[in-house]
């Protein structure tokens, strides 16, 4: 009986021993399971950013590639945002010419808001020139050190040299390549050129020790930077209900804001009319896009901020709302909004409709001329290749 007794006292024992591991066991596994979380909230994945400035000659010899560039930038920011899977995009320009020209260079701030970079892009023509070389040597140096290029070591950052003449080397004032390349890669900008065209052959080594110097590639390509341009059925349909999305945008809060976010919406909605059908159908396909939809309608967007439950339209006073708002009862001003809301949304789901039939009728068309040139193509091959690898 004793003996039994003892038995059942080790049991005991041994089971509560078990119970006890069991339970540290357990404790020591929600413990790293707590670890596993916070670590994973305060080291998020990468997003993937990209910072893109194209430095481009504008001399009378590139009509071709200013009228490739306001017909296709909306097409290789919307594939590239797209198929990138890009978080951020900002866009910025430089162009240049040469001394004793209407300018040396011109620039277009680098910025979220791709509808500023365009209307002002439209407003560039192809000039001057006529002899060689040309301020590549400025425009580069401009494009390195005067956009606002951010630190953030997960971004792409590039700068696309353009045009087809050399540099000038012989200018004893001016910050020559060979520094601009030293600056860019301790920015961690990447320098890729393309060489246009079949004259000036002397501007191949340049270009190419260009690129070269921050790893980034080199092309040529031929002398109008040709690309073939897709009109589709529903491109109009498109910029239509396109139209009508951006014409919903209301703002509220100070006086100043408010005028400079209306002045923004005068200007997108402007390139409804100075763009071309197809580029603004591109335009559209981006403004739809993850990276678009960041940016499309801008801050203190009333539509946005109430739909979200940012915005509480009691508490809003009169004098920081919209002329059609004011000196509305509350009822009045949530009847506008919810109907300016629902037409919104209606509009969107309509498009992303049509944007699905247009991309894949562009596809179809696209794989029936793979033989035709595009400059593009050939930029968003580069972009693509080098955004991914930053972000790996």
């Amino acid at each position: 009986m004793k003996l039994k007794r003892k038995i059942s006292i080790i049991a005991l024992a041994i089971l509560l021993f078990n119970c006890r591991n069991n339970n540290e066991v357990q404790a020591s596994n929600k413990s790293n399971v707590a670890v596993l979380l916070e670590t994973s909230k305060s080291h998020p994945h990468p997003t993937k950013n990209a910072e893109i400035v194209f430095c481009l000659d504008a001399t009378g010899s590139m009509g071709g590639l200013i009228g490739t560039a306001k017909e296709k930038i909306w097409d290789i920011v919307s594939e590239l945002a797209q198929d990138g899977d890009i978080d951020t995009l900002k866009l910025g320009m430089v162009f240049y010419r040469d001394r004793g020209d209407s300018f040396v260079t011109k620039q277009i701030a680098m910025t979220t808001d791709l509808d500023d970079v365009y209307s002002e892009l439209l407003e560039i023509g192809a000039a001057g020139g006529g002899d060689s070389p040309e301020s590549v040597n400025q425009g580069l140096y401009e494009a390195i050190t005067q956009m606002q290029w951010s630190s953030d070591k997960k971004t792409y950052r590039t700068v696309f040299v353009v045009g087809d003449c050399p540099p000038h080397m012989d200018y004893q004032d001016d910050v020559k390549y060979t520094e601009s390349c030293k600056l860019a890669t301790k920015k961690g900008i990447t320098i890729n050129t393309i060489k246009l065209g079949n004259a000036c052959r002397e501007a191949i080594p340049h270009f190419r020790n260009m690129a070269s110097c921050t790893n980034g590639e080199f092309l040529m390509l031929d002398q109008n930077a040709k690309d073939y341009v897709v009109a589709t059925p529903y491109d109009d349909e498109i910029n239509r209900l396109s139209r009508n999305i951006d014409d919903t945008r209301m703002y509220y809060g100070d006086k100043e804001l408010r005028e400079v976010n209306y002045s923004k919406k005068a200007k997108s909605m402007a390139v409804y009319d100075s763009g071309s059908t197809t580029a603004n159908s591109a335009r559209a396909e981006y403004k739809q896009s993850k990276t678009g939809q960041k940016v499309a309608y801008g801050t203190q967007e009333i539509i946005s901020d109430y739909d979200s439950g940012k915005l509480n339209l009691e508490e809003i006073e009169d004098d920081k709302l919209p002329e059609n708002l004011k000196g509305k009862s509350l009822e009045e001003k949530e009847i506008i909004v919810k109907e300016q809301s629902e037409k919104r949304k209606v509009d969107n789901t309509k498009l992303k409709d049509l944007l699905k039939k247009k991309r894949e009728y562009i596809n179809k068309k696209a794989s029936e001329e793979t033989d035709k040139p595009s400059f593009s193509k050939d930029v968003l091959k580069v972009m693509k290749k080098q955004a991914n690898k930053k972000a790996s």
